[in-house]
């Protein structure tokens, strides 16, 4: 959740770290601070809120220094209120934490039977305190001390105030990268505040730590031994870390769509076929597969129902959509002769690693689906499938539910024609078909007035209700997920076949419901069930491929989209989705790229 930021160089470090938090700030906004060393005089200033507060503070403050850690937070120990914000503190250490210490009760009661005080509620500020008791004037050695007594995980920036040029980390469980500059290095909790400043890093393993200062940085493993660690170049464009012109970065992302898309599909394909490079699974394994299991938390988990029919349907395989947070306290039977494909933006969300930790001890095949390549949950899995949509910033998913659904469909395909279950020709239709994906969803976002105009219709309802069936409701899962988020309006997506077993009960004069409709099979069903709604006395909204319309003409509004194949047409109805959504928080004038209790990347359970 959290985001972490650190610095240390010959420039001002306050100045970079907010920056450096601007660009974090969709990991959490509940509060920020820095803290920030000049010879052995450390400066702390934090604020409630989102970063533009902490700047606002900082302006009545001289705070000069060329090393310093920074934080923005997603509460989840003690109120999001100032004193529980980061860096939390002892007499000679400063701490910035992303991730959760789930031993930290037994740690402060030991400490206060030690003389201890705390003045915040958070489980962070034992780490401080932690260090000052095991200090003997070395940083190093109180760290080496500590960290092993420390249950849960951590992403930690360290500044010692005996320790004036020097920016300590350590990594086990959050994501923590160190960006390598000229006589300057950093500390981030991902790429995204170091574009513009540098495009080389180091990627920390869990239980490693760092010493790092202007000129060196020196790693060391689990046993503190020193480790070399390989520099990797970034290749992102600092473009992604500014809207574009676009008003909210969930605007410019959702137009961002059809070019993600289609770079995905081309790391994969070769203009003919598919083309996973390295894949280590052969023929005979694929054919030995019993079941799939798709795995994620969220958005992630959507697309990987929405996936599930396909591969049912085309690859004649058992399978499974599945919480991450669910699986791992189920106790699957799993074995060699599963697949569990973990689906994940960030590649570091705690259940869907936990859950693929879980998939690798019992002896499963393990695929995962992210869009960071040194993400754990990537190192972690057997084959991983990087989707190409860029950084994401915006809290609610757009492109990279796109990317993630185009993934899916590729490795449906791959596996159907390993199993032969579906035939060459439908397997290059299927391809052709996806390859166009892009320029319909164009076509979809050249003509928008239709759904504005819908958003302002809706904007004052309190609920609403999406209905669908098979792969249409995964898709009504999402866009209820969707408006809810950023709308704060009461969404539930539910199968429409489940109307008449309690739902309908919430059905009144003027209730919003909209209608998920992606294929003539499914339509006569989904009819039915929304003519039972209006008849008592519903709104209701029907989104369709075009080629229905005038299947639909019952209904007094009609949102359509471009045709395609039933195995394709589910990724093309999210897109009028998230615009409704989008329009409808606009139309509220909500902060719709960081909605409230929200964070962009879940790395707490």
């Amino acid at each position: 959740m959290c985001g972490i930021i650190g610095y240390v160089g010959r420039s001002d470090a306050t100045g970079i770290l907010i920056k450096g938090l601007k660009g974090l700030e969709y990991r959490g906004y509940d509060s920020g601070g820095i803290g920030v060393l000049n010879g052995g005089d450390l400066r702390v200033v934090k604020a409630a809120g989102e970063i533009r507060n902490l700047e606002e503070k900082l302006r009545g403050y001289e705070i000069r220094g060329s090393l310093g850690i920074g934080h923005t937070r997603w509460a989840t120990h003690g109120a999001a209120n100032e004193t529980n914000a980061h860096p939390q503190v002892s007499a000679h250490f400063a701490v910035v934490h992303n991730g959760i210490i789930e031993n930290y009760r037994e740690i402060r009661e030991s400490l206060i039977l030690n003389g201890a005080s705390f003045e915040s509620d958070t489980d962070t500020e034992v780490i401080p305190k932690l260090l000052e008791l095991n200090y003997n004037g070395d940083a190093e050695e109180a760290i080496r001390k500590t960290l092993p007594l420390l249950k849960g995980s951590y992403a930690l920036g360290i500044l010692c105030t005996d320790d004036a040029n020097t920016l300590y980390c350590a990594k086990n469980g959050s994501p923590l990268i160190i960006g390598v500059g000229d006589g300057e290095n950093y500390i981030s909790s991902d790429i995204n505040p170091l574009l513009g400043k540098t495009n080389r890093a180091v990627y920390l393993e869990d239980g490693e730590t760092a010493r790092i200062t202007a000129e060196e940085i020196r790693v060391f493993g689990k046993n503190f031994e020193p480790v070399k660690k390989e520099i990797k170049s970034v290749e992102l464009p600092d473009s992604s870390a500014d809207k574009g012109g676009f008003e909210h970065f969930m605007l410019k992302e959702i137009y961002e769509q059809p070019n993600a898309v289609r770079a995905t599909l081309g790391s994969v394909t070769n203009g003919e076929s598919i083309d996973f490079k390295g894949f280590p699974f052969t023929d005979a394994e694929i054919r030995a597969l019993s079941r799939i299991y798709i795995v994620g938390c969220g958005s992630a988990y959507h697309v990987g129902l929405m996936a599930k029919y396909a591969f049912e349907k085309i690859a004649g395989i058992p399978c499974f959509a599945e919480y991450a947070g669910e699986f791992r306290y189920e106790n699957p039977v799993l074995g060699a002769d599963c697949l569990v494909v973990i689906i994940s933006q960030s590649g570091e969300t705690a259940d869907s690693l936990a859950a693929l930790k879980q998939a690798r001890e019992q002896g499963a095949r393990t695929i995962s689906i992210v869009n960071v390549a040194e993400s754990s949950i990537a190192k972690m899995s057997e084959y991983s499938l990087l989707t190409k949509a860029g950084p994401e910033i915006a809290v609610a998913t757009t492109k990279a539910f796109s990317c993630q659904a185009a993934m899916l469909n590729m490795l449906c395909l791959s596996i159907a024609l390993r199993r032969g279950a579906c035939s060459s020709v439908f397997a290059e239709i299927a391809l052709n078909m996806s390859l166009l994906l892009p320029k319909k969803m164009e076509r979809i976002l050249n003509d928008t007035e239709k759904i504005k105009k819908l958003a302002k219709r809706i904007k004052d309802t309190d609920k609403c209700f999406f209905l669908g069936r098979n792969a249409d409701y995964a898709a009504a899962l999402e866009g209820a997920l969707k408006l809810k988020e950023i709308s704060y309006i009461d969404c539930v997506g539910c199968p429409a076949s489940e109307l008449k077993h309690g739902t309908i009960s919430l059905i009144e004069n003027g209730t919003v419901c909209f209608g998920i409709i992606s294929n003539s099979r499914l339509l006569p069903k989904t009819v039915s069930n929304l003519q039972e709604v209006i008849s008592r006395g519903a709104d209701v909204t029907v989104f369709a491929p075009e080629s229905l319309a005038q299947s639909l003409g019952r209904f007094n509004t009609v949102i359509t989209y471009p045709d395609s194949i039933p195995f394709l047409t589910p990724s093309l109805e999210i897109v009028p989705l998230q615009l409704l959504a989008y329009y409808t928080a606009k139309e509220k004038g909500l902060p719709i790229d960081k909605p409230r209790n929200l964070a962009k990347s879940v790395t707490v359970e």
